[in-house]
């Protein structure tokens, strides 16, 4: 019998989701903090990159608008993290604290699915936000962590609770939109 081969749309999210993953993994640094700054830089240009796409998808305005927010939002805090980066010799064993969270971010951003766009682009960046915090308490429970490093899981922190919040808001708007048959 000839093999048949599988075919599904694995979404248009899908290859950046799978590049951002191994970036991260793969970012590795001379300490937990300086593991932490790598794998958040490829953190966030991989939440540039997945917004960029939804982008692409003529989302509603309110979405694209959130969308382009989030990619300066991330492009920014790409190019803040990069003052703190450190150069030496590689420690391996320091990046192995994150491995957890990373792979829970990506397990739970890779499990949404749907036919809307915008609702499954929300719903990823609320997962990505939620790694990154994780992986910023996986940090922040590390001895001997530099004060402006510290500083900078502080302020990620905040902002990605602050714009989780805005996206669950839109979120919530948006299921009230199709619920009421509103376009």
């Amino acid at each position: 019998m000839p093999s048949e081969a599988i075919s599904f749309d694995l979404g248009p999210f899908f290859y950046a989701e799978t590049a951002m993953y191994d970036n991260m993994r793969s970012a590795i640094g001379t300490s937990s903090g300086d593991n932490w700054v790598r794998m958040m830089i490829a953190h966030h240009e991989g939440g540039a990159e997945i917004s960029r796409i939804a982008l692409q998808q003529n989302p509603p305005l309110r979405i694209a608008d959130l969308a382009r927010r989030t990619v300066k939002a991330q492009e920014r805090a790409a190019v803040q993290l990069e003052k703190l980066l450190r150069d030496g010799p590689v420690n391996m064993e320091s990046a192995f604290i994150f491995v957890s969270p990373i792979q829970s971010m990506h397990d739970a951003s890779m499990a949404i699915d749907g036919s809307d766009v915008s609702e499954i682009w929300l719903r990823k960046m609320i997962e990505h936000h939620r790694g990154a915090i994780e992986m910023s308490n996986v940090l922040l429970s590390q001895p001997r962590i530099p004060k402006k490093t510290v500083t900078a899981v502080e302020e990620l922190n905040n902002a990605q609770h602050a714009d989780m919040k805005v996206l669950e808001q839109a979120l919530d708007d948006q299921k009230s939109q199709e619920h009421r048959g509103s376009p």
